[in-house]
């Protein structure tokens, strides 16, 4: 018979495992029972009526659809609005004002309550500085994912957390154009000119879990805007925002960037060294895009930068080879189901990679580069072998990796 100072250590020896172990069972569900096509059964599979759903809310025609779609099923609908930036137009008015109106004034029409939450200080210390220091230091960062995975996915939901004055489950839902499941699975949505999956591949599990996505099996032009117009909603005519929430879509993006970060002017030169215009500093340009220079026939595009000289390097024509990439390092990686797929006897996955919101899926092999314990998190970083060289890879910029519809993550370009 055991003793019951061995039967104590039995049980702590068992709580411990229990304990460590949990993050490692979460993944092996999600790669058991996450395929590759999306769950064919609707977003609102396994909600019941009086359910509590809060919604992001933007003040646009998306989120409110989707805020008039969760209360048609009956659920209980609150209104969530994230005041991210706080700066005055050209018309002395802040951008995110007009939209908490909009916010007001469909959820009064659609009888659910709203409420704001100030996020501006969490926005500028884990997107917007972050953004800055990249910019600066020439790479091409993407804010809007790191949004997504800081704070609308990361501190929003932490807010809500705190909020619930009852004990039991909620869901959050977005008006995204994307699909998800119970177990925290991603994938596209089935519009492909709309699908946002892009965004949210740095997204952990965990926030995947308790979100739906209304819009996922939905079409903007053919699907959402009418019924949009059908319930009368107040934004069913507003106009589509495409500008990253900061700038907004009447500036200029160097130039918005020129008020936080000090103009450096350097050279734009040739592949061979010939100087070729100025730039006026290293956040003011990305790769592939136009150098700027004047009195050439033929367009010269940024093919490589040169931060510790403060140097542009540009070549002419888009179809330069100087601008194409055939294969990347990128990590570390983000992979929602907790772990890299397995590599096989290859030592190598086919995949389809987006390097741009957007962009057509490109066929890819993925091989593991390179691995490490970071402060006892694992880190690993991946080669990507494009089967079609790209144009304008930049460093900084996010790409997303995906099995047919199924979005397995993302990492930051090398």
């Amino acid at each position: 018979m055991a003793s019951r100072s061995a039967l104590n250590h039995l049980r702590s020896r068992r709580a411990f495992d229990s304990k460590h172990t949990a993050a490692t069972i979460a993944a092996t569900k999600r790669t058991l029972f996450c395929s590759q096509q999306p769950p064919q059964h609707p977003w609102h599979s396994g909600l019941k009526k009086g359910d509590k759903v809060y919604i992001g809310m933007s003040g646009g025609v998306d989120s409110s659809v989707a805020a008039h779609l969760l209360k048609s099923h009956g659920l209980d609908v609150e209104a969530v609005f994230m005041r991210n930036w706080d700066t005055r137009d050209e018309y002395n008015e802040c951008p995110s004002e007009r939209d908490w109106r909009d916010v007001q004034r469909v959820c009064q029409q659609l009888e659910i309550k709203c409420h704001e939450v100030n996020l501006v200080k969490e926005y500028w210390n884990s997107v917007f500085s972050v953004a800055l220091d990249e910019y600066s230091n020439g790479l091409t960062p993407n804010p809007d994912v790191l949004c997504n995975r800081e704070i609308k996915f990361g501190v929003l939901l932490e807010h809500i957390g705190r909020r619930r004055s009852s004990p039991g489950g909620w869901r959050f839902a977005t008006g995204h154009y994307a699909r998800t499941c119970p177990l925290g699975c991603l994938y596209r949505g089935i519009d492909g000119r709309k699908d946002q999956s892009y965004y949210l591949a740095n997204v952990s599990a965990q926030a995947l879990g308790r979100v739906v996505f209304p819009l996922g099996g939905l079409r903007k032009v053919e699907d959402v805007r009418r019924i949009a117009a059908e319930a009368t909603l107040l934004t069913a005519n507003k106009e589509e925002s495409m500008g990253i929430c900061f700038v907004g879509e009447r500036r200029r993006f160097d130039k918005f960037l020129a008020e936080y970060l000090p103009q450096n002017p350097g050279d734009i030169l040739s592949s061979d060294g010939k100087r070729l215009g100025t730039h006026q500093g290293m956040f003011t340009k990305t790769i592939g895009q136009s150098a700027g220079i004047a009195g050439w026939q033929e367009k010269w595009y940024v093919y490589k930068k040169d931060v510790r000289n403060n140097r542009m390097f540009a070549v002419q024509g888009r179809n330069s080879p100087l601008l194409h990439k055939s294969s990347v390092v990128a990590g570390p990686v983000h992979w929602i189901s907790g772990h890299m797929p397995d590599l096989g006897l290859r030592g190598c996955i086919d995949l389809d990679v987006q390097i741009r919101y957007m962009q057509k899926p490109q066929r890819c092999r993925v091989s593991m580069a390179c691995e490490f314990d970071n402060r006892d998190i694992k880190q690993q970083y991946v080669k990507v072998d494009f089967d079609d060289p790209q144009f304008g890879v930049a460093s900084g910029q996010y790409l997303a990796l995906y099995s047919s519809d199924h979005c397995l993550g993302s990492a930051v370009i090398h």
